[in-house]
């Protein structure tokens, strides 16, 4: 996988996301693509359904000071530890990763959040017996917002992403993952239709 250099962190406290509830009236039309955003299950397991070889793609994990409404669900804390990832399928880049979480999160044992170099976090959560994921929220991204931007950075043409997170309880922790279907992956290509 080449991919050229990608400023960390690539969402920044300052920049906004239209976050909602998902619900019928703010969803995208596409039934299949809404299947991908509303799907419970784990993204990793999907997307490893979906290609031969998955991988991680670290952009950078290190603490940072993270948006209000990021902030909100992990107990009004403003500064937190970011990771931000591309997951790619037979080296494309499918998703955009972010995850927030208290940096005493990186310190329990049971979800070894600090050693998780290019592994998926997703297999690290869902692995969890006391797994709690809270409402999908969903949202869309413009061609000039900051993934806008990265998806054309990749070597994709302009067009709007569409992204859902969900704040995941684990171990006593808090972590709240964002995922934005970008590049070759199939919901981007759904919307291109």
């Amino acid at each position: 996988m080449q991919f050229p250099e990608l400023q960390f962190p690539v969402i920044t406290a300052n920049q906004r996301a239209h976050w909602q509830i998902a619900q019928a009236h703010c969803l995208p039309p596409q039934p299949e693509l809404q299947q991908w955003l509303l799907d419970p299950a784990s993204l990793t397991a999907k997307l490893k359904q979906h290609c031969h070889e998955f991988a991680v793609y670290v952009i950078g994990q290190q603490p940072g000071t993270i948006r209000p409404d990021e902030a909100r669900w992990l107990d009004a804390q403003d500064c937190a530890a970011i990771r931000e990832v591309l997951l790619c399928c037979d080296g494309q880049p499918w998703v955009f990763a972010r995850s927030v979480f208290p940096q005493q999160a990186l310190d329990e044992p049971a979800l070894q959040l600090g050693q998780l170099g290019n592994q998926p976090l997703g297999a690290h959560l869902f692995a969890q017996p006391d797994l709690q994921r809270g409402i999908i929220e969903v949202a869309q991204f413009a061609t000039d917002s900051s993934l806008g931007q990265l998806h054309q950075q990749l070597g994709f043409p302009p067009q709007p992403l569409w992204g859902r997170r969900s704040c995941f309880t684990a171990a006593g922790q808090k972590v709240l993952v964002a995922e934005v279907f970008i590049g070759a992956s199939i919901p981007a290509k759904l919307i291109q239709q």
